[in-house]
């Protein structure tokens, strides 16, 4: 019962903070060909996050420039060439409403990214705001329960499997190359 209480309060919270977030219509049409930084929330989910890197290696052969956010024992498992483009946080970043900590918060509000990706599949109220408190026009995710909320390109996903998923996610993103 507690952690459903913790729960509704972090979700008021996060509605509270993105209140002021939510912007007009936008066009999608070519923002990938004009958009060089990305913001890219690894999904918190073992499985998906090998699975996912497909879409660093889409990112990196279309030359654009990535700051990925993944737990700090997660950057090892990235590719070297991914591992100094990581933002790592900790237990210590996490507050007890399993939100970004003020530090971290404030570390992500500073920086200004052409689109945002949250690559969750699954509910995280912390990657979700994680991707929303970078400055970025664009914020793309899968789509889930309030991810109006979060995001301004969702990407459908009736998938089990996390391997089809992210090749169907980056099948959304080349609709977008312009």
């Amino acid at each position: 019962m507690f952690d459903s209480i913790k729960e509704k309060i972090a979700e008021f919270i996060v509605e509270k903070q993105l209140k002021n977030k939510r912007e007009g219509s936008h066009t999608f049409t070519g923002f990938f060909g004009k958009a060089f930084t990305f913001f890219v929330a690894m999904p918190e989910d073992d499985h998906d996050f090998t699975h996912s890197l497909v879409v660093l290696n889409f990112l990196t052969e279309n030359k654009k420039s990535i700051m990925v956010l993944t737990r700090d024992f997660k950057v090892s498992l990235l590719p070297p060439k991914y591992r100094t483009k990581a933002i790592e946080y900790n237990f210590k970043d996490i507050s007890k409403l399993y939100l970004p900590s003020k530090k971290l918060s404030d570390k992500l509000t500073e920086m200004q990214f052409n689109a945002s990706i949250d690559l969750n599949r699954k509910e995280n109220l912390f990657y979700s705001l994680s991707a929303n408190l970078v400055q970025a026009p664009v914020r793309i995710g899968f789509a889930k329960p309030d991810s109006d909320k979060f995001y301004n390109l969702q990407v459908v996903n009736g998938e089990d499997d996390p391997e089809i998923s992210y090749k169907n996610f980056l099948n959304c993103l080349q609709m977008f190359q312009g």
